[in-house]
């Protein structure tokens, strides 16, 4: 009995990449295990967004080193692999082979290479059908586009996951269809901007609905970027009762001089009327956001209008985090790069500031 197991750092596009991967093995007979240990052939999908999830990957899969003898295979997956400046196979020499994101035919061919060809898939009746990281997915992650094209100055995304490309309307209602035949009632789509998908997403959003009985199923997207959420899809969340009443929304900053230097593409006061667009048309909308602290210039002053844009958007939740420079990036070569204890005094005043002013669930 072959077996894998997956550990996944970052986002829900790293969790789809797995799930994709974990699909592949599964194919070739292998079946999901709880802990490294018990595997013959270990994944590590990594994400390199910000350092500290890219330091923990990283000594992660060194620590595989201990792991490695002769019938286990170690593969390193994602945004590590196409991080610039950094060469992959020097740094970590006991791995076996590389696969980039969103590139699960790359194990496949790895697979189809080995000795040992495909064998009748293991996994029987009541075997979960993917399980990574010691956890079973319950939700179903469709990729609908992959990479981006607005290469705001602090984020390496469109270095390692490359230009947005949008996958085919047919063959993503086609995944759709096929996920909702086999019994799944929550839909997440995916994408680093949903917004841009090519072919509509609203008119996607319509399409998906008409495949859900009526009052049954979940649809949720994310995530979107500000300057893309047309009043289309807004009226598409409010009119489709399939539609999860929940956006994730990044505002990154509250001051449109650090917006500027972000490459963000709004300002505050447009960011403001989609807000009020939004509750306008969808009275109990929950907006998800993000926020960065500590961005190079970032004064006093601006960053006390960031804490006044999370009191005044009450979002529900936030996800906070410390500027961290990345390679390449235009933000990694402005001047005036913050001391990391006035980063870290800024991100606890943020975390103050949202538990005092989160709108409840």
């Amino acid at each position: 009995m072959r077996r894998y197991y997956i550990k996944t750092y970052g986002c829900q596009m790293n969790l789809a990449d797995s799930r994709k991967l974990a699909e592949v093995l599964e194919e070739y007979g292998y079946r999901g295990v709880e802990r490294e240990d018990d595997a013959d052939i270990i994944l590590v999908n990594t994400c390199v967004v910000r350092q500290h999830a890219e330091d923990r990957a990283a000594w992660y899969v060194t620590s595989l080193k201990g792991l490695k003898k002769p019938g286990v295979t170690i593969g390193l997956c994602g945004c590590m692999i196409n991080e610039p400046g950094r060469d992959v196979k020097k740094d970590f020499p006991h791995v076996d082979f590389f696969i980039p994101p969103h590139n699960s035919e790359k194990l496949r061919e790895f697979l189809a290479s080995l000795p040992l060809k495909r064998p009748s898939p293991l996994c029987g009746e009541g075997e979960p059908r993917v399980r990574f990281s010691g956890r079973v997915v319950g939700e179903v992650f469709i990729t609908i586009m992959t990479g981006c094209n607005n290469y705001c100055s602090y984020c390496v995304v469109p270095y390692v996951r490359g230009p947005e490309t949008s996958r085919p309307m047919d063959e993503v209602l086609a995944e759709v269809e096929q996920a909702i035949n086999e019994g799944n009632q929550n839909i997440t789509l995916l994408g680093q901007n949903v917004n841009a998908y090519k072919y509509g997403l609203a008119t996607l959003l319509n399409k998906i609905g008409r495949l859900f009985p009526l009052a049954s199923g979940c649809i949720r997207f994310l995530t979107s970027h500000p300057k893309d959420m047309s009043d289309e899809i807004i009226e598409a969340v409010a009119a489709l009762p399939n539609v999860v009443k929940e956006v994730v929304m990044p505002l990154q900053s509250g001051d449109d001089r650090v917006l500027k230097g972000m490459n963000r593409g709004y300002d505050l006061e447009f960011y403001r009327g989609r807000v009020a667009r939004l509750r306008e048309l969808v009275p109990e909308i929950r907006i998800i956001s993000d926020i960065i602290v500590g961005f190079p210039g970032e004064t006093e002053a601006e960053f006390e209008r960031t804490l006044r844009a999370v009191e005044e958007f009450k979002f529900v939740v936030v996800n906070m985090f410390a500027y961290s420079s990345r390679p390449e990036t235009a933000a990694a070569a402005l001047p005036d790069q913050l001391p990391e204890e006035i980063v870290r005094e800024r991100l606890q005043k943020l975390i103050a500031a949202v538990r005092a002013s989160v709108k409840p669930r």
